[in-house]
C-alpha cells in the first residue's frame, strides 16, 4: 500500500513536470510567431549595418509580411541593391515611392529615387507589345513578371523571349534580347491566328449543289477556283506543237512549190504548145510559194513564243525554231531547226 502511494505521488510529479515543459515550450514558440515588427525591424538594421545584406533582407520581408509600408518595400529595395538584385531593387523601391502606408519622409523618399535611379542603370527596361492580346508572355522559360505600368525588367545578360499562342500558326515564336544596362527598348511579338477550318460539304446534298449551280466557269465543284497554272505551265508546249505543225505544213507545201515549179519548167520548155496553160501552171506554183511562206512564219512565230514560255526551270533556254526554204535549179531544199 505504501509502495503503491509512493507510486502514484512520482507519476503525479513526472505529469506535473512535463506538462510545465510543455507550456514553456508553447510560451516560446507563442513568442516567436508575435515578434513585434519593431524588433523585427531593428535586427534588420543592425544586420544592413552589419553589411550582412541577405540576413536583412529577409527580416525585412518578414516585416513587411506583417506589416506592410513604404519603408519596409524601401529596407528591401535598399538589401537587394546591395545583393546586386537590381530588378528586385527597382520593383521594391519604385513600389515604395508609390505606398502611402507609412509613407517615407521627404530625406527617405530622396534616397530611394536616387537609388532607383541607380538601379535603371544596370537592368534593361522592355515595352513588349503582345499580338493577339491573348498570348502569354514567358522569359526564359517562366511567365514573364510585368510592372504596373507594363514595363518588364530584365537583368544584365541575353535573355529569352517567348510567345505562345495555342490557336495562333505558329503556335510559339522566340525572340533573343540582350541586355547591356540603362536601356529603354521597345519590342513588338505578333502571332498569327489559325485560318479557320472549313468543314466538308457532304456531295450530293442542296448546299453542294447549289454552290455548283452558282459557281462560275473558273470554279470547281467543290466551290474553290479552278487552278488554271497548269494550263499555264503546259502553254509553251502548245506553241512548240503548233510550230513543229506549221513547220511540217512548211515542208509539204514546199515540195508542192518544187512540183509545179517543175511543170511550168516542162511548160516553158514545151513552147508554143503549153502556153495555154502556162499560166494555170504558174498561179498554183505561186499558190505553193506563199503557202511555204506563211507556214514557215507561223513556225518561226510559234517556236519564238514557245522559248519566251518555256519554264524558268530549264538550264538553258530552248532556241527559237526556224525554217528556211531555198528553191534551186528545179529542186527546192529546206531546212528545220529548232
Amino acid at each position: 500500500m505504501i509502495f503503491s502511494l509512493r507510486r502514484l505521488v512520482a507519476l503525479a510529479s513526472l505529469t506535473i513536470a512535463v506538462g510545465g515543459a510543455s507550456a514553456v515550450r508553447a510560451a516560446e514558440k507563442s513568442d516567436e510567431d508575435s515578434t513585434p515588427v519593431s524588433v523585427l525591424i531593428g535586427d534588420a538594421v543592425a544586420e544592413y549595418d552589419a553589411g550582412h545584406f541577405q540576413e536583412a533582407r529577409a527580416l525585412f520581408r518578414q516585416a513587411h509580411e506583417k506589416s506592410p509600408t513604404a519603408r519596409t518595400l524601401r529596407g528591401i529595395g535598399m538589401c537587394s541593391f546591395e545583393l546586386r538584385d537590381y530588378v528586385e531593387a527597382a520593383r521594391a523601391l519604385a513600389a515604395s515611392l508609390r505606398d502611402q502606408r507609412r509613407p517615407l519622409t521627404a530625406e527617405q523618399k530622396r534616397h530611394a529615387e536616387a537609388l532607383l535611379a541607380r538601379a535603371h542603370t544596370f537592368i534593361g527596361r522592355f515595352t513588349v507589345h503582345v499580338k493577339p492580346a491573348t498570348a502569354s508572355l514567358f522569359v526564359d522559360g517562366h511567365p514573364a513578371e510585368l510592372e504596373p505600368d507594363g514595363v518588364l525588367l530584365l537583368p544584365f545578360g541575353r535573355h529569352q523571349l517567348s510567345l505562345r499562342c495555342p490557336s495562333c500558326s505558329p503556335a510559339e515564336k522566340d525572340e533573343d534580347v540582350e541586355v547591356s544596362g540603362g536601356e529603354h527598348k521597345e519590342l513588338e511579338l505578333a502571332l498569327a491566328p489559325s485560318p479557320p477550318v472549313t468543314p466538308p460539304t457532304a456531295s450530293g446534298d442542296g448546299a453542294g449543289a447549289g454552290a455548283g449551280a452558282s459557281g462560275g466557269a473558273g470554279s470547281q465543284p467543290g466551290g474553290g477556283e479552278r487552278d488554271t497554272s497548269a494550263d499555264r505551265g503546259h502553254a509553251h508546249l502548245w506553241f512548240m506543237g503548233a510550230a513543229v505543225a506549221a513547220a511540217l505544213g512548211a515542208g509539204g507545201s514546199a515540195l508542192w512549190w518544187r512540183d509545179q515549179q517543175h511543170q511550168l519548167d516542162l511548160c516553158q520548155d514545151a513552147g508554143p504548145r503549153c502556153s495555154s496553160g502556162q499560166s494555170t501552171v504558174q498561179d498554183r506554183r505561186n499558190i505553193a510559194i506563199g503557202t511555204t511562206i506563211g507556214l514557215g512564219a507561223a513556225a518561226v512565230a510559234g517556236g519564238i513564243v514557245a522559248a519566251l514560255l518555256w519554264p524558268h526551270a530549264a538550264e538553258q533556254p530552248t532556241p527559237a525554231a526556224a525554217l528556211a526554204c531555198v528553191p534551186g535549179d528545179k529542186t527546192v531544199t529546206c531546212a528545220f531547226r529548232f
